[in-house]
């Protein structure tokens, strides 16, 4: 599963009469201008939605795209915050709980699953007989995690900006786009773009590094807030995972 500064060279003018024209109003930077400060709230509206959420289910397709190659692979994910927020009902919420759990059930292109618990990422690959344990905390820099967790604050880490013409000139229906770029290199990710619905729901993600190396994450039968808080025999049913005897185990 998985987050540059666009560099300006400098020009040397001679001439008041090259300088000049740079001094007046592009109206292509005009626009482009206009437009930043709605990416900007595009991405805090997306950060406000799903930060808001107690549960989110979807099924996925995602396809690999490196250089010639193309790898396809789809499931069901479920991402569930356990606590609800103190109410005059719950005054108090139940803090032993996790903050956020996720699971990611893939049935192709082989069985494999993915769970955050809260402490410990496990991936179970079936092909491989294997299971990985890891901290929980190896997510922190993951997109769809902090996407979908709400974990983090999305204008902290990326600079929300509109999208190149070609991505506006191809939209599906009525879905809007926003590309979002680090503001400090990252070590997987050079660009994220994001298509969402009229409600703000995320319907795909295109994650491209930096060998032009692209995941594209398509969703659909969103579900927003099935799931009650609060509800240890549902979270349980999230983590909960048995390997099948003969699975090797990797604690990193």
């Amino acid at each position: 599963m998985s987050c540059h500064q666009l560099k300006h060279p400098l020009l040397a003018l001679c001439t008041i009469a090259l300088l000049l024209p740079l001094l007046l109003p592009c109206p292509q930077l005009l626009a482009k201008e206009s437009l930043e400060p709605e990416a900007e709230a595009q991405a805090r509206s997306l950060q406000h939605l799903y930060a808001g959420l107690t549960s989110l289910t979807f099924d996925f397709q995602q396809i690999t795209r490196t250089g010639s190659r193309e790898r396809t692979g789809q499931g069901h994910a479920v991402f569930y915050k356990p606590v609800a927020a103190p109410s005059p009902q719950n005054k108090t919420a139940d803090r032993d709980l996790p903050r956020s759990v996720m699971r990611w059930n893939y049935a192709e292109p082989d069985h494999q699953v993915i769970i955050n618990d809260g402490k410990t990422l496990l991936i179970y690959t079936e092909k491989d007989k294997q299971l990985i344990k890891t901290p929980a905390k190896e997510l922190e820099s993951d997109i769809t995690y902090a996407f979908f967790s709400g974990s983090r604050n999305l204008l902290d880490d990326f600079e929300a900006q509109a999208p190149a013409e070609e991505v506006l000139s191809s939209r599906v229906g009525a879905l809007q786009t926003l590309l979002l770029v680090p503001r400090t290199p990252h070590n997987q990710i050079r660009s994220v773009q994001i298509w969402f619905d009229e409600r703000g729901v995320i319907q795909r993600l295109l994650l491209t590094d930096h060998f032009d190396a692209e995941t594209d994450l398509r969703f659909s039968r969103i579900v927003l807030n099935s799931l009650p808080p609060n509800d240890r025999k549902q979270l349980e049913g999230i983590i909960s995972f048995q390997p099948p005897p003969g699975t090797e185990v990797i604690t990193r």
